[in-house]
């Protein structure tokens, strides 16, 4: 029986069902069960694998109806399809047995050809069934251990089209320190963290309301307050037709990544500063000098609109804009009276020497770093040096050094001159506004001096 379909046919009469099998038996891959009644009909069906009941709608125990409707209401048998016998033919019984749940009928006496045809194609329908059943539970089974593997491994919470949490697994109650109560129902920014601008989440909500997918990297904050990190990944959801009917966020918790990432930056950007005072110290500059010219850029920056990300790069990059004095002789570096003209040129080398020593390097700061060891001596008017460059030719980190670096030295005492006071200061700057220096960037210094001044103050020499 390895590969058969058990047709069962139930008739009260032994020669109908006989006359029947005789018919089927020309079919392949059949095997026939017979019952002569009702119950013995269900009996026969709880013990095997039927896939098609030829089902007398007459018998004495139990009708074929009684019988169909005892199938359809046990879930191991209602999938099965019936064919009805019946010698009736009257539009009434034909009704009564589609709604009991009949495929088919045959009208006795019936005829061989008709019979197998019929038999045929319910078969072939039942095999259809019984794949496409197959391949519902494998699938189900299937997107059940995705599931669990996304649960297990990923952060997940499903929101409804008005933003609020519907679903969230258990790690996003672990990573966020809320039960699930707490979060269902709630708005998503219940674990918002308020460093996060409101921009990012306009380009979220933009994104997934157009249907398409959003990625990118949010800080959260847990019910305790503490900050974590998420990678995000966040889709619409569709039904049948098309429509979105929810959303759902898978994350990755890449916290201890972005905290080893910023340790990085951080003893970088240190060992920079290091640097910086180690070549001002040479020169007998004081190490607070490059602390100070750090301070003004990056209070440059923010005001010319730089990002915080830029802010932070120029912060740590300034201190080594005098890093090529490296190169130049003691003799010329330290020397207390005015330089000779030879002097000053060979004074000069520093910023092409500065350019030279980090210019090869393939991390970004430290390339960034290099422009403005080579450029915060270029003047806005052409007339700077070493390459002569003018205007928006200069990087505006450049530019911005050149302002920090000439501010900080204009107020403090050297050996061949005296410190100036806050009035020489700003009046030199808008002197040298469009010729020395970017106009744009010495309204910013000037328009905001009290802050610059206060710099100067809290990082005095002393």
């Amino acid at each position: 029986m390895e590969n058969k379909m058990i047709v069962l046919i139930a008739d009260d009469e032994p020669r109908n069902i006989q006359v029947a099998s005789n018919v089927l038996k020309e079919l392949e891959n059949i095997h026939i069960l017979y019952a002569t009644g009702g119950i013995q009909a269900l009996e026969r069906l709880r013990d095997n694998d039927v896939s098609l009941v030829l089902l007398d709608m007459m018998m004495p125990d139990m009708s074929g109806l009684e019988v169909c409707q005892e199938m359809k209401t046990d879930a191991r048998l209602h999938e099965i399809p019936i064919i009805f016998l019946t010698a009736k033919t009257d539009e009434n019984t034909i009704i009564e047995a589609f709604d009991a749940g009949a495929s088919d009928y045959i009208t006795k006496p019936f005829l061989g050809r008709e019979l197998q045809s019929r038999v045929k194609t319910q078969l072939k329908l039942a095999m259809s069934q019984k794949a496409l059943q197959a391949d519902l539970s494998e699938n189900k089974e299937l997107l059940r251990q995705y599931k669990d593997i996304v649960d297990a491994s990923s952060i997940v919470s499903k929101t409804n089209l008005f933003g609020k949490i519907t679903y969230v697994n258990d790690k996003f109650c672990e990573i966020s320190g809320y039960t699930r109560e707490e979060l269902i129902g709630q708005p998503h920014n219940i674990v918002r963290h308020p460093d996060v601008q409101s921009d990012v989440f306009k380009d979220l909500w933009g994104t997934i309301t157009h249907h398409k997918m959003w990625n990118g990297i949010v800080k959260n904050r847990k019910k305790n307050g503490d900050m974590y990190v998420v990678s995000s990944f966040i889709s619409p959801i569709y039904d049948a037709h098309g429509n979105v009917i929810e959303y759902i966020s898978i994350r990755q918790d890449i916290t201890p990544i972005v905290s080893l990432t910023q340790e990085v930056q951080e003893t970088q950007q240190e060992l920079l500063l290091i640097l910086g005072f180690a070549v001002e110290s040479r020169s007998k500059e004081t190490a607070m000098h490059v602390r100070r010219v750090a301070e003004y850029a990056k209070l440059l920056a923010k005001y010319k609109g730089l990002s915080a990300t830029e802010q932070e790069e120029i912060w740590s990059i300034a201190p080594l804009h005098d890093v090529g004095k490296v190169g130049i002789p003691d003799a010329i570096l330290h020397k207390a009276g005015k330089l000779t003209e030879e002097e000053y040129e060979i004074m000069k080398n520093h910023a092409h020497i500065g350019w030279e020593i980090l210019k090869n390097s393939k991390r970004p700061l430290i390339q960034a770093a290099a422009i403005v060891a080579h450029e915060h001596h270029e003047k806005w008017d052409g007339t700077g040096y070493p390459r002569s460059l003018a205007g928006e030719e200069i990087h505006i980190y450049g530019r911005i050094t050149s302002i920090a670096d000439v501010f900080d030295a204009l107020g403090t005492e050297r050996v061949y001159k005296k410190a100036w006071n806050r009035e020489q200061i700003l009046e030199y700057f808008h002197e040298q506004k469009g010729v020395q220096f970017d106009p744009s960037l010495v309204d910013i210094m000037i328009d905001n001096a009290d802050e610059f001044f206060d710099i100067r103050r809290r990082f005095s020499d002393n």
